[in-house]
């Protein structure tokens, strides 16, 4: 039976201008009222996770999120704050020979950097080159820092949840294959969007935040329904009881799946999202 249902954001609630479609949001109701204990889990931050949903406060605030793609996880609301259930950081001279790297290679480096404190979750995405035109970016909460470079060299920036190294997706493949050579089993990499990689330590994936989120509220991890579009869904995909990737996935995503435990669903242009939910939680 279906206790919780964890999804990722962009390309399967979320359309290209961060957009959730009224059925995909009375699905999201329809399981909280239900009592099914419902999350996010994507490569943005905790706040970005919570933006396309301002205009459904009470839902937002019902949602346990998974950021940063398994870096960090946090609870949902009680009174307004969320309790960090989870959090995993770059090794700090890593991070300094991956800001040395982009710099060398003349890519834009985004540190996406995350703390909490007395005062609450405090985010910030720090980027050395402007981010105009880049998908899913830009607004409240990005800083361009032209001494980004030299100050995560120096060790002046500490070592944050995840990183991005925009490539562009010409170059994409190439220097991903570079950096696994180099890096090994030092860093997890992995892409959401074409055009960057995305850096995070080790052991992180999105199958790490369903595993704390699974813990946090005792249930059986068999007992859960994974939904996602992502190359960087498919840890969690498979992981969970029910993994389901959306018809929209990107091509070698789609290719990756044949052999896998994981199912293919309808695109999010077909509401596939709430296709797959109603499918397989009961009296939905």
């Amino acid at each position: 039976m279906i206790e919780l249902v964890a999804f990722d954001l962009d390309g399967t609630v979320l359309d290209g201008e961060s957009r959730v479609s009224a059925q995909s949001i009375d699905t999201i109701q329809k399981l909280l009222h239900k009592g099914l204990y419902v999350a996010t889990i994507s490569g943005r931050s905790i706040r970005r996770s919570q933006e396309p949903l301002a205009a459904w406060p009470e839902l937002a605030a019902a949602l346990y999120v998974g950021g940063y793609n398994g870096g960090v996880v946090v609870s949902a609301e009680n009174a307004g704050h969320r309790t960090l259930l989870h959090e995993e950081r770059l090794d700090g001279e890593l991070f300094k020979e991956l800001a040395t790297f982009s710099r060398d290679g003349d890519f834009n480096l985004i540190c996406c950097l995350f703390s909490q404190g007395g005062e609450g979750i405090c985010e910030e995405y720090r980027h050395s080159r402007s981010v105009a035109g880049l998908e899913a970016f830009g607004g409240a909460g990005f800083v361009q820092d032209e001494t980004l470079y030299a100050r995560a060299i120096a060790g002046e920036i500490a070592a944050p949840p995840k990183i991005m190294i925009v490539t562009g997706e010409a170059q994409r493949e190439e220097v991903l294959a570079e950096l696994r050579a180099r890096l090994g089993d030092r860093v997890y990499i992995t892409w959401a969007i074409p055009d960057r990689i995305e850096l995070m330590p080790p052991h992180v994936d999105k199958a790490v935040a369903l595993n704390a989120l699974v813990r946090e509220v005792g249930i059986d991890i068999t007992d859960t329904l994974v939904i996602g579009d992502g190359d960087n869904d498919l840890p969690m995909l498979q992981a969970a009881g029910i993994g389901v990737l959306m018809g929209n996935a990107k091509p070698e995503v789609l290719q990756s799946i044949k052999g896998k435990d994981i199912e293919l669903g309808p695109s999010l242009q077909e509401e596939g999202f709430s296709t797959m939910v109603a499918r397989y939680v009961a009296g939905l």
